[in-house]
């Protein structure tokens, strides 16, 4: 009971810290330490420490001995090779999954994203908006039916969302940002309409305008050999 106690105490600060994080209450570059953090969650060392070896491990922060954690700011690089990362999985498995998918699949689908697209219509907050973009693409998998390929989409876009946060505080602090889903809806209306390829194609353009959404004013940007042109 008392390590199921633990391990309880361990995600709950873990996400936490995470959304800390995303909500930019830790900025990135700033260092946090295991007192202050003992100090806010009022709980002993152990499960605090668990959190944070967890959280390095997965690359959210960096460990300075004696000194403390480093919020990690994700590197241009990174960033790049999880899109093309997602690109490249994710529309294979929407060619999969298209020859899967029955009618009701895609009329569950279509209710899905027209639910969607009427939340853009409303004044929410910005990572508010990037989380409705990022369960659509995970709905996608979903009927995929690959379990591994949807946690690693998951966790790929779990870092998205950072960098997203990151570089879009950056540049509009915390002022609303308003996404469309005219992308998503395009995807739909291939599949309905059985053109599985230019809906694969709608779906890599739509992930890879990530990079047109933090880097709005690079001409180019170069990627695992390919050259995304800025819009």
């Amino acid at each position: 009971m008392a390590q199921k106690r633990a391990s309880t105490l361990k995600k709950e600060i873990y996400d936490s810290m995470i959304s800390d994080i995303i909500e930019g209450v830790y900025k990135q570059g700033e260092i946090i330490n295991e007192k202050q953090l003992i100090e806010k969650y009022g709980v002993s060392k152990s499960p605090i420490r668990d959190a944070l070896i967890e959280l390095c491990n997965e690359g959210v922060l960096i460990s300075h001995p004696r000194y403390g954690y480093e919020i990690v700011r994700i590197n241009e690089k990174e960033i790049c090779d999880i899109v093309d990362f997602r690109a490249m999985v994710e529309g294979q498995c929407l060619r999969e999954a298209a020859g899967k998918m029955g009618l009701d699949d895609l009329k569950e689908l279509k209710e899905y994203t027209l639910a969607l697209s009427r939340e853009t219509t409303k004044d929410l907050p910005i990572l508010t908006h990037w989380e409705n973009n990022t369960g659509f693409h995970l709905k996608l998998l979903y009927y995929h039916g690959n379990d591994y390929c949807y946690r690693l989409v998951e966790k790929s876009c779990g870092i998205l969302t950072r960098a997203y946060a990151q570089r879009v505080r950056e540049k509009w602090g915390n002022s609303s940002l308003k996404m469309d889903c005219e992308s998503h809806l395009k995807i739909v209306d291939c599949l309905l309409e059985g053109d599985v390829e230019t809906g694969v194609k709608e779906l890599q353009a739509d992930i890879r305008s990530f990079l047109d959404i933090l880097y709005p004013n690079f001409s180019t940007f170069v990627s695992g050999g390919v050259k995304w042109a800025g819009r």
